[in-house]
């Protein structure tokens, strides 16, 4: 069986002096193997195109059949990678927590331990009768996320 270490040792070589990362892969059972890549910017057919030829070059089809798939991950699939989050600072984000908790809010931090969601709240202030917008940031720890993606607004 072809093993992810195996695709993922092709993927870093065929992606070596770029800007190209992987951001997830997958290998079903029946050897049906998705690569999802992205980089910086945005990721091009190209780009894909020059890993799925270099991985299904270096994989040999008589020792063992497989289905393969490059691409960039959709929209609606979560974010895996830091550089993913970076890419996405000032866009709305939806998190589920690990503890079932969800929260929405503009990115506006990522370091290395976890991401600060901008979240406006209409909330009264002082004696006011009137409630007002607050902003809050909340800072979200990697190890508490257990998904975030993006929410797309038409």
């Amino acid at each position: 069986m072809i093993t992810k270490e195996q695709v993922t040792k092709l993927v870093e070589d065929a992606t070596k002096d770029t800007d190209v990362y992987l951001v997830d892969l997958k290998i079903a059972s029946d050897n049906r193997i998705t690569v999802y890549l992205d980089n910086s910017t945005r990721i091009t057919i190209d780009e894909c195109s020059k890993v799925n030829k270099f991985i299904d070059e270096h994989l040999d089809r008589d020792i063992e059949d497989f289905e393969l798939t490059v691409s960039s991950p959709g929209l609606d699939e979560p974010l895996k990678h830091i550089k993913q989050f970076h890419k996405r600072m000032g866009c709305q984000l939806g998190v589920v927590l690990k503890d079932g908790k969800k929260e929405v809010g503009k990115l506006v931090g990522v370091n290395e331990n976890g991401i600060v969601l901008e979240q406006k709240s209409k909330e009264q202030v002082g004696t006011k009768k009137s409630r007002q917008t607050v902003i809050h940031n909340n800072e979200l720890m990697f190890d508490q996320i257990k998904e975030a993606k993006l929410v797309l607004t038409f």
